[in-house]
């Protein structure tokens, strides 16, 4: 963008402004302009500044697409090797189920045995008692 300072300095005195102030306002207006004012070699220097930050972005966000993948990758072997752990733990778990249950039987008929023993013993004492007791009375008779 350009600026016309002799034009612009016409366009104030014509104004009823006098020399000195169209002299200061022309030239803060230069000066304001030349710092605020972006030209067209600052468009497009900047637009060449985004365009390698684009090229950087696209670079760094593709080796973290990997890197990402990678440790996905990682992830997903260990939750493999877990998953084999773990149906190694079920099938001990089943073995100790097929255990107990195998004990539980052995149990149940080592009780049943008992019972019927201690069912015997019940009633021979209970024969025992009869016949000391008929003993008795008839001794005592």
């Amino acid at each position: 963008m350009t600026f016309d300072r002799l034009a612009y300095v016409d366009r104030l005195k014509a104004a009823g402004f006098n020399e000195p102030q169209t002299r200061a306002l022309a030239d803060g207006l230069d000066q304001a302009l030349r710092e605020e004012v972006a030209t067209k070699s600052d468009v497009a220097a900047l637009r060449n500044e985004i365009d390698l930050l684009r090229v950087e972005l696209k670079g760094d966000l593709g080796a973290l697409r990997s890197e990402f993948r990678g440790e996905l990758s990682g992830v997903r072997g260990e939750l493999s090797e877990f998953r084999g752990e773990l149906n190694g733990v079920r099938g001990d778990l089943n073995g100790f189920k097929g255990e107990l249950s195998g004990l539980k039987g052995e149990l149940l008929a080592a009780m049943k045995a008992d019972k019927i023993d201690l069912l015997k013993w019940v009633v021979m004492l209970i024969v025992g008692q009869t016949a000391v007791f008929t003993a008795l009375k008839l001794l005592g008779r």
